[in-house]
């Protein structure tokens, strides 16, 4: 963990991962990251990525009343 996170952590912040699909699948170790909460980036009706994930951005082309222009929509799955 590098100084910014400890920190964040110290102050009872929690950290999170947030990358694309083919990132987590290709460019990052997952099984490192068990300390974090995990932020999938996959534009789909569904994800088909096969790790641990807590929440889920499904699109980039969302209508949000009252914002001009598209906005990413998400998933939690962290229960608060």
């Amino acid at each position: 963990e590098d100084k910014l996170v400890k920190k964040a952590l110290k102050a009872g912040y929690k950290a999170g991962i947030y990358a694309s699909k083919s990132w987590f699948e290709g460019k990052l170790n997952a099984g490192a990251l068990s300390g974090y909460k995990i932020w999938l980036a996959q534009y789909a009706t569904k994800p088909t990525y096969g790790g641990r994930y807590d929440l889920w951005q499904y699109t980039s082309k969302g209508a949000i009343g009252g914002i001009n222009g598209n906005v990413d929509l998400n998933t939690s799955y962290l229960g608060y």
